[in-house]
């Protein structure tokens, strides 16, 4: 029954590309999407002059991905970095961040813990996408991250859960989909703690993902939330790791003064687009419906629409 309903599925989602290999596997839809979008990411290696001065004195930024995603996304956004004086670390934890959050965010503790270590430094960056961006927030609110972190920048992050996660759970038996299910243990915990005043956090997202919706489940209360393509133009979930005018809108975030440094601290008041598009995202036509941009969220997505097939035909 459940092959058919895989096959089933699969015939539905032609337009889509089911992956092949064990579709249970994270480490399937992590290739999946590195093979979908090679053509971008090999073009986002060509390195365009800096504009602006090196930092003077570069300090460590932990890159952290999210569920599904491999470290090789970020050679794009690393390259960049380092080339304006950032020193990089690219964190991909086990089982592409499959696994239990709670766990998860103990691991990361324990990762930061041995580059700070290795460099030196009191306090490192983090930029962390999806899902590595909810791992952050925990270890900051509630295992001491606020004394190690200088500042937190998360992009496509779904802070307050996917509500597609929980059709997802059926078919997927991946301790991160049920904690990214809206009503989590994991998720009422991350969002009930108090944010870390030492530590800024900002958050951008994109009006039109594809796959974090709705989209206002990436806006921190408390944080600088950043949204993009909320004036109508298309933002894809994905296009953040090779866009070159989304990279400095991320380094931009990194660069910005904490409370903890030299320098006059950042303004504390969240900012959130004035007005923010309402209408339904524009997706690409060649794809049948399937943008041609996507995420560690498109795996979670397609599961989604699979698990619903299982749940009606059993």
């Amino acid at each position: 029954m459940l092959t058919a309903t895989i096959a089933a599925a699969a015939s539905l989602l032609a337009t889509c590309a089911m992956p092949s290999g064990d579709i249970k596997q994270p480490e399937t839809w992590g290739q999946y999407f590195l093979d979908k979008f090679e053509t971008e990411r090999a073009e986002a290696m060509t390195i365009e002059p800096a504009d602006r001065a090196p930092l003077a004195h570069p300090r460590t930024v932990l890159l952290i991905t999210g569920v599904t995603i491999p470290a090789e996304w970020f050679d794009p956004v690393k390259a960049r970095l380092e080339r304006d004086g950032f020193r990089t670390v690219v964190y991909e934890p086990p089982r592409l961040l499959s696994g239990d959050l709670f766990w998860n965010a103990e691991e990361l503790g324990r990762v930061i813990d041995d580059i700070r270590a290795e460099t030196g430094e009191e306090r490192i960056d983090i930029l962390a996408e999806c899902t590595g961006g909810l791992i952050s927030r925990h270890y900051i609110q509630a295992l001491g991250g606020n004394a190690h972190v200088r500042r937190l920048v998360t992009f496509i992050s779904p802070q307050h859960g996917l509500p597609k996660a929980g059709e997802a759970q059926l078919f997927v038996p991946w301790d991160a989909v049920k904690d990214l299910t809206p009503g989590s243990e994991w998720l009422e915990t991350v969002n009930s703690a108090p944010m870390a005043p030492e530590v800024p956090m900002t958050s951008i997202y994109t009006c039109t993902d594809e796959y974090i919706q709705p989209y206002d489940t990436a806006i921190v209360p408390g944080a600088k939330n950043i949204g993009l393509g909320c004036d109508g133009t298309f933002v894809g979930h994905f296009q953040f790791f090779y866009d070159r005018e989304i990279y400095k809108v991320m380094r931009d975030e990194l660069l910005l003064a904490a409370p903890t440094d030299v320098d006059p601290p950042a303004p504390s008041d969240p900012t959130t687009p004035e007005d923010p598009a309402t209408d339904e995202p524009v997706l690409d036509d060649e794809m049948g419906g399937c943008s041609s941009t996507g995420g560690g969220g498109g795996g979670l997505l397609l599961l989604g629409l699979v698990a619903m097939l299982v749940r009606r035909r059993t």
